[in-house]
C-alpha cells in the first residue's frame, strides 16, 4: 500500500513538472557569443543551471544553433511549461528580443504552451523597457505566457548560484507578457550585496517597498573614520546611485 502511494505521488509530481532545456553558444552561434575554448565551461554552467531547477520532468543541454522542436516533439506533454536557460555570452536587450521573436515565440504558438527564459549571460536586460514593450505586443493565447529573466549589467553567469560571496552580483530584471508590475527586482534583495570589479560603476534599477524605481550602482562603500576623514572599503556593493554621487561630491577621498 505504501509503495503504491509512493509511486502515485512520484507520478503525480512528474506529470505536472516542466521540460527544462539549457542552451549554450558556439563561436558561430546565431544568438549569444561563443568561443571554442569556453564551450566546456558553458556546458558546466548548463549542468549547474539544471541542478538549480527543481521541477524538471525532462532535462536537456542543447547548442543554441539547433532547433528545439525535434526534442520537444517527442517529449512534451499537454499543458506542460517549458523552461529555457542560457549560459554563455550575450550582448544586449536588442539581441534578446531578436532571439525571442525568432526562436521562442514560434515554439509557444506551435505547442500552445508557456515558456520561461532564464538568460544568465551579460546585459540581456540592458533595456528592460524595450523587452517588456515587445512582450506586450505578442499575440498569444490567453492560456499561455512568456516570462524572461536576464541581467541588467555585466554578468558572472551561472556562477552566482554557486558562489556564497557573489550570490546577488547579477542585477536582474524581468519581462512578462502578463504585465510589467514586477519588471525590476526588490531593492532590499540587492542593496549592499557584493558585486564584482568588472561591474564597477555599472548601473541597474530596482523597486523599493513603495514600488518606486531606484538606481543601484556597483561601487565601494564610503565609510567615515573616527577622525572625520573618509575611506573607500575595498569590497564593492550594490548601492543607491544618488547616495554615492552625493557622498562623492561632499568628501574628498
Amino acid at each position: 500500500m505504501k509503495l503504491s502511494l509512493f509511486l502515485f505521488a512520484l507520478f503525480s509530481i512528474s506529470a505536472f513538472a516542466d521540460i527544462c532545456i539549457c542552451q549554450y553558444p558556439k563561436e558561430n552561434s546565431r544568438f549569444g557569443g561563443g568561443y571554442s575554448g569556453e564551450i566546456g565551461f558553458y556546458k558546466m554552467g548548463c549542468a549547474a543551471w539544471l541542478l538549480s531547477e527543481t521541477q524538471c520532468r525532462k532535462e536537456k543541454i542543447i547548442d543554441i544553433n539547433l532547433s528545439l522542436e525535434p526534442y520537444l516533439n517527442e517529449r512534451i506533454r499537454s499543458n506542460e511549461k517549458i523552461r529555457i536557460g542560457f549560459v554563455g555570452h550575450w550582448s544586449s536587450s536588442r539581441e534578446l528580443v531578436r532571439y525571442l521573436d525568432a526562436d521562442i515565440v514560434p515554439l509557444m504558438k506551435k505547442y500552445n504552451t508557456s515558456i520561461e527564459v532564464d538568460n544568465t549571460a551579460c546585459s540581456g536586460m540592458s533595456d528592460p523597457e524595450s523587452v517588456q514593450a515587445y512582450l506586450e505586443g505578442i499575440e498569444i493565447s490567453d492560456e499561455t505566457y512568456l516570462r524572461v529573466e536576464a541581467s541588467q549589467v555585466t554578468s558572472i553567469g551561472m556562477w552566482d548560484k554557486l558562489s556564497i560571496s557573489f550570490r546577488k552580483a547579477d542585477l536582474v530584471a524581468f519581462g512578462d507578457t502578463r504585465g510589467s508590475d514586477n519588471m525590476y527586482p526588490k531593492c532590499e534583495i540587492f542593496y549592499k550585496k557584493r558585486c564584482t570589479g568588472f561591474q564597477h560603476w555599472e548601473i541597474g534599477k530596482c523597486a523599493d517597498t513603495n514600488g518606486d524605481v531606484k538606481e543601484l550602482v556597483c561601487h565601494e562603500t564610503i565609510k567615515q573614520k573616527r577622525d572625520g576623514s573618509y575611506k573607500l572599503k575595498k569590497k564593492k556593493r550594490w548601492l543607491y546611485l544618488e547616495n554615492v554621487y552625493k557622498l562623492i561630491r561632499e568628501v574628498k577621498i
